[in-house]
């Protein structure tokens, strides 16, 4: 039967099966409704005072207890170690000035080695490389010197005024000295040092500078020296397990040790080893370093020379989830037993604690009983009783009902917020196709791994909701220059290296929980 209807009004009763975009109500709701909380978490996220350098072309591989040093606004790199591939024996340099950062693989026909653990230091145009560790357990006191402008190696030779071979010690440069103080005398001796030398890069000379009997600092590794002036000032360190935050100054005039007596108490850095310390006009800056076995740091303090007093930063935020209030565990004590709950003030308290309007039901062991037993024990009640019993019993079953029907509708909508994040618009899933199948399942997996719980996805300028409310890092902007990433720090880490150029402080690579790191970051010291 033919239809009266006019071709426009069969068109418009047509069902649409394309994506729907949403309205421009739509869109400013969701818009008011997540630009808050994005603002908040990049403010949280974001750090001024750092920026990350882009490397171009190949990164270097990663790893920790390498040695860097400035000449001529190049960064220098030599050794390192990581856990794959055991200590490392390559050598860098990276212009500072350039447009673009990009590693420089210097290639010599004589090298030092494999290192980790030692020192690299400038002086006029010769590199310094001292000691560290070769092998697993064998450390050296050899000297080698790098020629930059020749590209050149060649090995010093050793005299009776050199130190026992030595590893993860501290130093740092002094006029035409290098100082070094503290690491681990392997060979014969396998102790941790306490000792100061100063090695004469003009005569091939070592000197014992705490040569005096007084107050000294412990034994130790693994910790940090920078100079001021006439004094140099020692933080932190290990002895075995025992880690170490005490500040002492050296008096390099009289050769004096000195403890220093901080003034306020309250902001003492915690224990720590594996940190870097600087100086940088009046005040020494000190960032990281390991705390406790799997507990790396991320702080930043400052240390006022001349009120002699520290001055927190920067918080560690390596545990910050853990500093948060657990939710209560299930408990087999008896109720005579239990421990009292401590009252806490609901501002503070997390969703786990706080009190439901509603008292949840108990819980009912299904078919735990058979009907025969049931009804035996039933036939002795009297009839009111019995009646009672039954419609408690109902109750309770459909209390127990409603509980599983929420659970089952829970996961129903996770279920419908993870499909979610697999619609495309029609006109955009070319760009998604690929004629391997392996990779379309690469690509899945990357964004799940990189963003587990998807809530938020900026796509030119429009704001979707995915899942729950929590705003992911990883989708946060960032204010990108031509070479750096600028406010985004470094995560906790030790074993970092560091070094000072102009008004910033050049950070490299470290490890947490044995995961090494080469990424490259600047601060700027004016903000401090």
């Amino acid at each position: 039967m033919y239809s009266n209807r006019s071709q426009q009004q069969r068109r418009n009763d047509s069902i649409n099966l394309g994506p729907v975009s949403p309205t421009e109500s739509q869109v400013q709701e969701i818009q008011n409704k997540y630009i808050p909380l994005m603002t908040k978490a990049i403010q949280e996220q974001q750090d001024p005072k750092w920026q990350e350098c882009k490397i171009q072309g190949k990164n270097l591989t990663p790893r920790s207890n390498c040695a860097i040093t400035i000449h001529s606004n190049f960064l220098y790199l030599y050794g390192g170690y990581q856990y794959s591939q055991g200590i490392l024996q390559d050598f860098y340099k990276l212009n500072m000035t350039a447009e673009s950062f990009k590693w420089q693989n210097i290639k010599c026909e004589f090298e030092p080695g494999p290192r980790c653990c030692h020192s690299l230091s400038a002086y006029k145009n010769n590199l310094y490389l001292f000691g560290g560790q070769i092998a697993d357990s064998i450390c050296t006191n050899e000297i080698f010197v790098h020629d930059v402008n020749h590209q050149i190696w060649k090995k010093l030779e050793i005299n009776d005024s050199y130190p026992q071979p030595l590893d993860n010690y501290c130093s740092t440069v002094y006029n035409d000295q290098l100082i070094l103080f503290g690491g681990f005398y392997s060979a014969d001796i396998c102790k941790h040092s306490n000792d100061l030398y100063s090695y004469s890069f003009t005569l091939n000379h070592w000197i014992k500078l705490n040569k005096s009997k007084g107050r000294q600092p412990t034994p130790r590794d693994g910790s940090s020296i920078a100079i001021h002036n006439s004094n140099l000032y020692m933080f932190g360190g290990k002895n075995g397990d025992l880690r170490y935050n005490d500040l002492w100054s050296f008096d390099l005039s009289i050769q004096e040790w000195n403890l220093i007596h901080i003034n306020n108490l309250y902001n003492i850095p915690m224990t720590r080893s594996g940190h870097s310390l600087i100086v940088y006009q009046n005040q020494l800056i000190l960032f990281g370093g390991i705390h406790d076995i799997t507990w790396e740091l991320d702080d930043l303090y400052t240390f006022q020379i001349n009120q002699q007093e520290w001055k927190l930063i920067n918080q560690d935020t390596s545990r910050k989830k853990e500093l948060e209030l657990p939710s209560p565990t299930k408990s087999n004590q008896s109720p005579q037993k239990k421990r009292k709950s401590v009252q806490l003030p609901q501002i503070i308290r997390p969703l786990s604690l706080r009190k439901s309007p509603c008292s949840s039901p108990k819980k009912v062991r299904p078919s735990s009983q058979s009907q025969y037993s049931n009804h035996s024990k039933n036939q002795n009640l009297p009839q009111n009783q019995n009646q009672n019993q039954k419609n408690n019993n109902s109750s309770i079953n459909n209390s127990f009902n409603y509980v599983q029907e929420r659970k089952q509708q829970e996961k129903l909508k996770q279920k419908a917020a993870m499909l979610k994040l697999f619609e495309v618009e029609i006109n955009k899933r070319a760009s998604f196709q690929d004629d391997c199948n392996v990779t379309e399942k690469l690509k899945t997996s990357i964004i799940l791994i990189g963003n587990p719980k998807q809530d938020l996805k900026l796509t030119k300028g429009t704001l979707t909701e995915f899942g729950q409310q929590i705003i992911s890092k990883f989708l946060l902007p960032l204010q990108n220059g031509q070479n750096t990433i600028n406010g985004k720090k470094p995560c906790a880490r030790d074993g970092h290296s560091v070094v000072v150029l102009d008004n910033h402080m050049i950070l490299f690579g470290g490890d947490r929980h044995t995961m090494a790191f080469n990424d490259l970051y600047l601060l700027n010291l004016l903000l401090i």
